[in-house]
């Protein structure tokens, strides 16, 4: 049985039931999915209210799940309403060689910029509270600012995500979201004045790339085989090619109509 598990908010359900139309899935709430004996994938969108538990559950017993989430690139609040879905991952890490189609169709494919060796600062944009909290890593950003202030005299500017709710697990193991302690909008970078990103897991790495700068992560990301993992090498980035990470990523997120009509199940089942 596939079960497709509610977010429980009414701006986001819409998801649920596209993907649940596109693959004969069951609408179910995250306690059902724990109690059944017949579930053998699963789909659900973040870590909040319950999705926590399912993501850890399907990992220790080994069954498929299919984790939705904000796009890539594109817009996740208005048509067409673009989300990424990676199947058995949180981000998409592993990338097949697939064509410039969608890139090119869908996100402008506008050109990739030149890397640039002259930046000024290290940007480093620490896990949410969400991601911190769900992935045990509440010390990333103290751990990663001591590496590199051992290995680096550049200026280190911390950005955190523009909406960064103070998540916490209530008495039934659920993460729900608690105040956000960052309400400030975000701000376009200048990023030529960038040196190197150092980030968790954020998709920040895909702009910066795009915009000619190099970046480091030692978790999740969807640009992490092009990445430098030591952030002790903060003085020498990698400088890896681009451009086949970034169509791969655009088969790595689809359309509400593209979770309705089965193509994004195609996709990710490799069919």
């Amino acid at each position: 049985m596939f079960y497709c598990v509610r977010t429980e908010r009414a701006n986001t359900e819409k998801y649920i039931d596209a993907i649940a139309r596109g693959s004969k899935g069951q609408i179910v709430n995250y306690q059902h999915v724990l109690d059944s004996t017949d579930c053998n994938k699963v789909a659900f969108m973040g870590v909040l209210r319950g999705t926590n538990i399912v993501y850890n559950w399907a990992i220790e017993n080994r069954k498929d799940f299919y984790y939705i989430d904000r796009p890539y690139w594109g817009e996740s609040r208005g048509t067409p309403y673009w989300m990424r879905c990676v199947k058995n991952e949180h981000v998409k890490t592993t990338h097949e060689n697939r064509p410039d189609d969608r890139y090119k169709k869908y996100y402008k494919g506008d050109q990739i910029s030149p890397y640039h060796k002259n930046g000024k600062y290290v940007l480093v944009v620490p896990p949410s509270h969400s991601m911190a909290l769900h992935f045990n890593s509440a010390n990333w950003l103290e751990n990663t600012l001591k590496i590199l202030k051992a290995n680096t005299d550049r200026k280190i500017i911390i950005r955190e995500k523009p909406y960064n709710p103070k998540s916490f697990i209530d008495e039934l193991g659920r993460m729900m979201p608690g105040p956000s302690e960052n309400k400030q909008p975000e701000k376009p970078f200048e990023w030529n004045q960038v040196h190197a990103v150092v980030t968790f897991n954020s998709s920040i790495t895909i702009k910066a790339l795009h915009n000619g700068v190099p970046c480091f992560t030692n978790f999740e990301n969807p640009c992490a085989s092009i990445c430098e993992s030591d952030f002790s090498k903060i003085e020498t980035p990698m400088y890896a090619d681009r451009e086949h990470i970034f169509y791969s990523l655009a088969y790595g997120q689809f359309t509400q109509e593209e979770f309705r009509n089965g193509y994004a199940m195609e996709i990710l089942d490799g069919r």
